[in-house]
């Protein structure tokens, strides 16, 4: 009991307390005594009165008239004329003015020299006078008004009056103006403009006259008691601790600079209306930095490792854990399945629609600046789901395509309701023309991300149902410390955060894994590196390799194959639950492996998240150097039928937009169901086409033909050799080795190489000096008679047999 009582009688005895003590007693001691003389001068000075000055006249003569003796003849009678209160003289006036009492009429206004030792300067400018106790003179230059004064507030130098002794003698200025002044006598420059006097006198007269005009008026200025220091820094250290103690050190700082800006705004005012009122500045400032540096400085010294430490705990705790989706705030949720919505899907817009609970009525998101802007583009305002666009006449929620729907009324949307077990979660809308193209060619793919939209979006509405009911079991929590929960989750995250990043760094493949929002959480090294290698931006690694939500998406990783767009490619890893593989040959040769992470939750399994591996694939050692291995293929390029007519439309448009160059087109006969490598015939076919057309004459474009022949479906390009330059011959070597075609020939080589692999063959014929034809025979897809389905049950794109199982795009 004894030790905690005196804990607690001296408990105020902290470096902090102190320190302000310490302060507020260098403010009072003041050490920094010259320095505080110099700042008191210079206030005393800043403050000059610019009134103009009824007390004092600036006497100028110049050093002709001294020699003359005008000042000695003339200036006693000017005085008694002018009845002035008396003259001052600046050396070296006074040697030729005289000055002695003796000799002068009993009554006549007091000449006075001034003497050197009287003054008191700082900076080089006369700031007041020391004590005239010692002076002989004393009690003359008391009648002229000059007495002790450590610092006075001058007259501005242009608020004092000034003219000329010879003026004045002359007649030329009255007598008059001395009346009731003192006469500041001092040696100026001769012949100059009446209004250039003042500033002809030499120093320290015009110093003198300035700051005698300010005495004489009031000016007198003191030093503050030694206790008014003191209590301005003990007030502003008590402000600074407070401000540190609640707000934290950027608030603590700020009310530093604000008592320093009223300790010099509080100084003028002070200086301005009170005659002891001159702070010693700089000691009071030196204590003040004193008492901040206890507040600040000591104690964060003291607690700055402890601090570190909890912020890297904490910082890497939140990087870890995963955020339920019930946990996020809405202005953050909706967004971020937005995002996702439009990594899986084209579109050139994506809404999101919330369904609140007991409501018919939508509330649209987007993933924008402002995420509520959704609202602001839709046209339709009711926002009722029992009416269309969002359901069908007779009330039915379907995906569906609407026009008008949005502001932009000729941007279509193509609108998939969120349905998960028979109940409307929500709405995605699909908008643009892109979103309307893929979902022409493959409706499947938005029914797919449907219900994975639907499937997230109950599991946030059913986790927040329970949290809801058990609101109880926060209530018992209620007691607990908020700091105890902290530093648990932080010393539990760190645990599984060290072997998760032990997992990563140490794993002889790149791994990766993204949240159910698509976010890229966790990437390893060697994943890292294979996507900058791909100009793929991957953020600054932390020492766990996570990285935080929104820096790195899954889209970003998978648009880095070579495989087509991001969104074919996350539609199929959500469509299969093994997941997908990609082949990726550059820089090395790869296999990417990307599966979804699906829980199962009220009967039902969801994606939590997905995972991505990076496998090399090792080569063969080569045989022979004179052997060339066959290269790989793109697991996403398999042999499937298609319409051949439609790929040589889409490569005869690209190259004639590529080159200029007019590439013609014969009408296409036949529905040219052809089998193969589409994704591969039609970059090969564009490049051909790009590079003949390039090099062919004005006017000589090549020819293009698609037509069924009873030994397949045939394409036949005119005026090969007028584009390539060489004759048949030169031609034909391509044809028996077209892995190694002359330099100049290898995308004839790349293209008969492709039609090879998808088991046709091509030949070259000269047409009688009508040019050289190529002739590509691929083989024929019979069409499907009454089939309206592919296996699976999925709707047939077109009405063809699909030989072998395409992987989805």
């Amino acid at each position: 009991m004894t030790s905690q009582g005196d804990a607690a009688r001296f408990g105020w005895l902290r470096p902090d307390v102190l320190s302000i003590a310490a302060g507020a007693l260098i403010a009072a001691v003041a050490p920094l005594d010259r320095f505080d003389y110099v700042a008191r001068g210079l206030t005393a000075s800043a403050l000059a009165d610019a009134a103009p000055s009824t007390q004092v006249l600036l006497v100028t003569a110049s050093p002709e008239a001294l020699r003359d003796g005008l000042c000695a003849r003339s200036l006693p009678g000017l005085l008694e004329r002018g009845r002035a209160r008396g003259a001052l003289l600046v050396p070296p006036a006074d040697a030729f003015c005289g000055g002695d009492a003796a000799g002068r009429a009993a009554g006549a206004a007091p000449v006075v020299r001034m003497p050197p030792g009287l003054l008191r300067l700082s900076a080089g400018e006369v700031v007041g006078f020391f004590p005239l106790a010692a002076e002989e003179r004393a009690a003359e230059l008391g009648a002229l008004g000059v007495s002790a004064a450590p610092w006075v507030l001058k007259k501005a130098p242009q608020s004092v009056p000034a003219v000329s002794l010879r003026d004045l003698a002359d007649g030329q200025v009255p007598a008059a103006a001395l009346e009731g002044r003192v006469a500041v006598v001092g040696v100026g420059a001769g012949g100059v403009a009446p209004q250039a006097v003042a500033t002809s006198a030499l120093p320290p007269a015009k110093g003198i006259a300035a700051v005698l005009g300010g005495l004489l008026d009031g000016g007198r200025r003191a030093s503050a008691p030694i206790w008014a220091p003191a209590l301005f820094v003990l007030l502003a250290g008590g402000l600074v601790w407070l401000a540190r103690r609640r707000h934290g050190s950027l608030v603590a700082t700020t009310a530093l600079f604000l008592a320093t800006f009223a300790l010099a705004a509080g100084q003028s005012v002070l200086a301005a209306r009170a005659e002891a009122s001159l702070f010693p500045l700089p000691s009071t400032l030196f204590g003040l930095a004193v008492a901040f540096a206890g507040v600040m400085i000591l104690r964060g010294l003291a607690v700055q490792r402890s601090v570190d430490r909890a912020a890297e705990l904490i910082q890497r705790a939140a990087l870890f854990r995963m955020q339920g989706v019930h946990t996020l705030r809405d202005e953050e949720f909706w967004p971020r399945v937005a995002r996702l919505a439009e990594q899986a899907h084209p579109a050139d817009l994506v809404l999101i629609a919330e369904l609140p609970a007991g409501s018919w009525h939508l509330r649209f998101w987007n993933d924008r600046s402002d995420p509520r802007g959704g609202e602001s583009l839709v046209a339709e305002r009711r926002h009722d789901v029992r009416r269309p666009p969002y359901s069908s006449e007779q009330g039915v929620p379907a995906i569906r395509l609407a026009r008008r729907f949005l502001t932009k009324q000729d941007m279509p949307a193509v609108v998939v309701p969120l349905i998960a077990f028979g109940e409307i979660e929500g709405y995605v809308f699909f908008c643009g023309p892109v979103a309307e193209q893929t979902f022409s060619r493959e409706p499947e793919r938005a029914e797919h991300v449907g219900r994975e939209l639907a499937l997230l979006l109950r599991r946030k509405r059913l986790a927040r149902t329970a949290e809801a009911d058990a609101g109880g079991a926060g209530d018992e929590r209620a007691g607990r410390a908020p700091e105890d929960d902290l530093v648990e989750g932080a010393r539990v995250a760190l645990d599984d955060l060290q072997l998760f990043g032990s997992m990563l760094r140490s794993a002889p493949v790149g791994l990766l894994y993204a949240d159910a929002f698509g976010d890229v959480r966790f990437v390893a090294p060697e994943f890292a590196k294979w996507l900058r290698a791909r100009d793929v931006v991957v953020p600054a690694e932390s020492a766990s390799a996570a990285l935080p939500p929104g820096s790195l998406t899954l889209g970003d990783v998978l648009g880095a194959t070579s495989a087509g767009s991001a969104a074919v490619s996350l539609s199929s890893v959500m469509a299969s639950d093994e997941g997908i593989e990609l082949s990726v040959s550059a820089p090395e040769p790869y296999v990417l492996s990307v599966r979804p992470l699906r829980r199962e939750s009220d009967g039902s399994t969801w994606i939590a998240g997905y995972v991505a591996a990076l496998i090399p694939v090792k080569q063969p050692a080569p045989g022979s150097g004179n052997v060339r291995p066959l290269a790989a293929r793109d697991a996403t390029d398999p042999l499937c039928a298609f319409q051949l007519g439609d790929v040589v439309a889409d490569a005869v448009a690209s190259a004639a937009r590529a080159t200029g160059r007019a590439v013609r087109l014969e009408p296409i006969r036949g529905a040219t169901h052809a089998l193969g490598h589409r994704g591969e015939l039609g970059q090969v076919l564009e490049a051909f086409l790009t590079d003949v057309a390039g090099r062919g004459l004005p006017g000589h474009g090549p020819v293009v033909s698609v037509r069924e022949a009873p030994q397949g479906v045939q394409l036949s390009i005119l005026d090969v050799g007028f584009g390539l330059g060489l004759p048949e011959s030169a031609l034909q070597r391509v044809l028996t080795a077209p892995g190694a075609a002359p330099a100049g020939l290898e995308p004839l080589g790349r293209l008969i190489l492709a039609v090879e692999d998808s088991h046709g063959h091509a030949e070259l014929k000269t047409n009688d000096g009508w040019g050289i034809t190529l002739t590509v025979t691929l083989l024929r897809a019979h069409p499907r008679v009454g089939g309206s389905a592919h296996e699976g049950g999925k709707p047939a794109a077109q009405n063809v047999i699909a030989i072998g199982r395409a992987s989805p795009k």
